[in-house]
């Protein structure tokens, strides 16, 4: 398998929120199975963008 160099900002619609990446998004393993994006990329294949950001899922022992 090849890396490439991760897709960046080009300032439109499909740029995801700043200092976001597709790794924050609920769709990011989907999209990393199915339609070849990776983890650090910036932007978003979708029109108009489906970037929701993930919540962390808390652990049953914290409080």
């Amino acid at each position: 398998m090849s890396t490439r160099t991760p897709y960046k900002r080009q300032g439109d619609d499909m740029d995801l929120p700043t200092g976001k990446t597709c790794a924050d998004c609920v769709h990011c393993r989907r999209c990393t199975q199915i339609f070849g994006h990776i983890p650090a990329d910036e932007v978003c294949d979708f029109s108009p963008s489906r970037f929701r950001e993930a919540i962390p899922a808390k652990r049953g022992d914290e409080a």
